[in-house]
């Protein structure tokens, strides 16, 4: 994604903006440290995604929560919000056991995942990589221990969605083939009414 770090910025700018939101908390980092860069292609097999060390480049992560206060699609609760917790580049490609696969409970099945965006403590967007080889192109979504679906967008495409989203609740799943959950039809319902730039075709599965 060319110029990253300045549309992260343009996009924590307009939700400042906007008076139905109240941003309340926001951090980007700085680029990523060379060596940092280095150990993660490393971990990758030599493959890093297409665009992920562009990203890095210019922001080793960002994390984002925002409300909003529009009476007609408040529930109340964090479906209200908006949370992005993408992970700075030394947390990506390293061993997640104990936290997205326990060889005792699932025997492996979720052991490729790699998580990048930990919106919420049990739902992430993810690089699939199987063990011994690079990471595959594209972003899957995985609810821990339970689901994982390859939403077929590249990361690229994944980042131009989530600032178009702001990183709403879940949106994700907009994106998931066969995904039809509460969390899309709020997302589809309350994202025209928060924001004017709405783009529905930006969030169809693949």
């Amino acid at each position: 994604m060319p110029d990253a770090r300045a549309r992260v910025l343009s996009m924590v700018d307009d939700l400042r903006g906007n008076p139905n939101i109240e941003v309340i908390s926001v951090e980007i980092g700085e680029p990523a440290p060379t060596a940092g860069l280095e150990a993660a292609r490393a971990l990758a097999h030599g493959a890093l995604p297409a665009g992920v060390e562009d990203f890095y480049t210019e922001l080793n992560g960002f994390t984002l929560e925002w409300r909003h206060s529009v009476d007609e699609v408040s529930h109340g609760d964090l479906s209200d919000h908006g949370l992005i917790n993408i992970l700075p580049i030394d947390e990506v490609f390293g061993d997640w056991h104990g936290v997205t696969w326990f060889s005792e409970d699932n025997d492996e099945e979720f052991r490729p995942v790699k998580p990048f965006d930990l919106f919420v403590p049990e739902a992430c967007a993810a690089f699939i990589q199987p063990p011994g080889q690079p990471p595959a192109g594209t972003v899957a979504y995985h609810y821990f221990g339970e689901e994982l679906i390859d939403t077929g967008y590249s990361f690229e495409e994944y980042l131009a969605r989530l600032l178009a989203a702001r990183g709403f609740w879940y949106w994700i799943q907009t994106l998931c083939a066969d995904l039809h959950s509460e969390a899309v039809i709020s997302f589809r319902r309350a994202m025209p009414l928060i924001f004017d730039d709405y783009d529905d075709q930006l969030f169809q599965p693949r």
